[in-house]
Parts: C-alpha cells; structure tokens; sequence
C-alpha cells in the first residue's frame, strides 16, 4: 500500500511514536506516495522501506497470484527472523493479511498482529466463499482489529474473530482539518460528484440518474473529480446530449487544497459506490458544509446515518438520486440546517495526530 494516501496519512500521524516502523509493500505498485517517501528520506530512523520489496514488488505480485501468497509468506518469513520485531500491523486483508495466515505459528507466537481494515476488505469480500475461509484464516492470527465503523467490526465477529476491537477509526487514522471560512450556503451553485467507476465506483449511475433532472439543475455547475476512464466516456456522452454543466477532473489531477475549494462552492457531494470504507472525502464534503448524498454501502457510524437517513442510499435506490438530491433543493432551508448538522457532528468527531497516537500507544500496550 505504498502509493495509498490512506497509508501515507497513517504513516505520517506516526511521527513522534516511540517505535521503529519497517514498511514491507503488499501491492504491486513500486510507486511510492510522495509523504511516504518524504517520511523514509527525513526520518529514517523511525521509517525504513524494505527496499527489495518494493523494487520487486510487480514481479512478487505476478508470481504470486497463482501461488496465492504463498511467496509473500516466505518473504516475511525471512524478513521476521532476520528482525527483533514486536507488532506486525497489516494494513488491508487481500494483499497484506493473507500471507500471514501461511506463517508458522511458532513464527508469531510472540507477536502482537493488528489489522487495520480498507473499504472492501471485509464487507465486500466475505460474500465470496473463498475469500471468506481466507479472511477466517487470516483473523485466526490476527489479535486486534481498528474497524473503521460498526459495520467491520460485525462482519469480524460474524467471520470467527475472538480477538480484541480496538478504537474506531477511518483507515487513514487522523481526521483533522484547518478552521476554514464557510461560504454561504445559499450562494453556492456547485455539486461535486465523485469519479470512480471500476469494480466498485458507480459514478455512471450517478451521472445518469442526474440526466433525468438537468432541467433543475441548470443553475449548477457539475464538477466530477478523480475521473476514471470509463466514467469520462460517460462524461463526454453527456456533455453532447444534455443540458448537464459538467466540468470533469482525472484522477490525481487536484490537490488537496483544490479539492477543498470545490468543496467549499458546493451545496452537495455525492458518491456511489458498491463498497467503501468510511471516505475522507465524505468527511472533508461535511466539514466545508456540502450536503452529503452518499451510499449506504460505505462504513458508516450509525450516529452519522441518524442525523438524516435519507441522505445514505441503499442500493435499489441509486438510481433515483437525482431525484433526492433535487427535492433537498427544493426545500432549502431545512437543507441549509442538514449541513449545519453534518458540519458539527464532522467538527466533533475530528481525531487529531495526538489523540491518534495516543490510542495507538494504548492499543499496541495492551494485552
């Protein structure tokens, strides 16, 4: 997960903690986040990368697609006898978890292995009756989960885990952001819509159930960000056959600060996706003050989906969004008063880098 901002923003929340931290790299990109590489360049002491394991990271993932991680388990193998280690912490089931359940036992009796679990690690693939003996597999070994809402913790249990559920957290750890000037709600004439379509994304849907009501959103502008190939074709289809303002943003095209004025001019964020996580992007949509329209398919605290229900949408209904998202328009004053109720619950459930790292230090202590 060496390219993951989710991971480079766990990493980074670690400066300070006393511990020596070696990064071993479960995917297949050799491509390094930028915060990551910053972390092993400026604090090297702290932050080592298993070199090999990166450069070797395709070629290890090709050969042990077939061997299903019997290779990445003797990698490990080696790399934790040739180490005095103390906690191994896995970051994602498929590619980091796995491997594990193929050790030796006698190799991690005296370990304590933690999990931190990414949107479709648990809740997507516990429904597949192979990855489901693996996912049971994996937790056997696995001492203490961080879910990232209720809904992880659940599907462990229900899966045979009988280990300790840590803090809830998003996978990223630290959800803090910068006091920031709102921009008045009723001013705002933009919705940001998320990009991806792929296996899980559903943008597509998204943008289509919007077609059915572009004569209401001609007032709006309709920025899509982190496009993806397929949802661009959709894009570029729409923009020749609706009335639709569409103003599309590829992948990794925007900066975080972009992002955040996008978010600031928009009255509404909406995602779709067949699974999820608990989004930063959601979070950062509700602390700039744009009306979340988000599937109910993320990993969602249930304190969040009470505020307002109709505003997390299960799966037989995304294609009626478009319509939601217009009668939220129509009543605007008790949609002005839903993102003032979803900026606060956001403000009071922010986790800053200290608080972080001091759950972590109580959770690695503990027995």
């Amino acid at each position: 997960m060496v390219d993951s901002i989710h991971f480079a923003r766990w990493l980074s929340a670690m400066q300070g903690f006393d511990a020596e931290i070696t990064i071993v790299p479960s995917g297949p990109n050799r491509r390094r986040h930028r915060v990551i590489k910053g972390l092993t360049q400026t604090h090297g002491k702290q932050f080592r990368l298993s070199t090999a394991s990166t450069i070797f990271s395709l070629p290890v993932w090709i050969l042990d697609r077939p061997l299903k991680g019997r290779l990445r388990a003797l990698i490990l193998f080696f790399k934790l006898r040739s180490g005095a280690y103390d906690i191994i912490h896995f970051h994602e089931m498929q590619s980091g978890g796995y491997p594990l359940a193929l050790l030796p036992r006698a190799v991690l009796q005296d370990l304590k292995i933690c999990y931190t679990p990414y949107g479709s690690d648990l809740f997507w693939f516990s429904r597949f009756p192979t990855h489901l003996q693996r996912i049971k597999q994996t937790l056997k070994v696995t001492d203490l989960i961080f879910p990232e809402c209720e809904r992880d913790a659940v599907v462990a249990i229900d899966a045979g885990f009988s280990g300790k559920i840590g803090p809830t957290m998003a996978a990223g750890g630290v959800f803090e952001f910068s006091p920031m000037q709102k921009v008045d709600f009723g001013s705002r004439k933009k919705i940001l819509l998320k990009g991806y379509g792929g296996t899980w994304g559903r943008a597509i849907l998204a943008l289509r159930s919007l077609e059915k009501v572009q004569n209401e959103l001609i007032d709006y502008e309709i920025h899509v960000m982190s496009v993806t190939r397929d949802v661009e074709r959709e894009i570029s289809r729409l923009k020749r056959s609706s009335s639709l303002r569409l103003i599309s943003h590829p992948k990794f095209s925007l900066t975080s600060d972009e992002v955040r004025a996008l978010l600031l001019g928009s009255k509404y964020y909406l995602a779709l996706s067949e699974s999820d996580g608990f989004p930063a992007s959601l979070m950062e949509a509700m602390m700039c003050g744009a009306v979340p329209i988000h599937s109910d398919t993320a990993c969602l605290p249930k304190s969040l989906i009470a505020l307002s229900p109709e505003n997390f949408v299960p799966k037989f209904r995304w294609s009626e969004v478009g319509e939601i998202l217009t009668r939220f328009d129509r009543t605007r004053d008790n949609t002005e008063s839903l993102s003032k109720s979803f900026c606060a619950w956001a403000e009071e459930h922010q986790l800053s880098a200290h608080e972080f790292r001091a759950l972590m230090s109580e959770s690695y202590a503990s027995r």
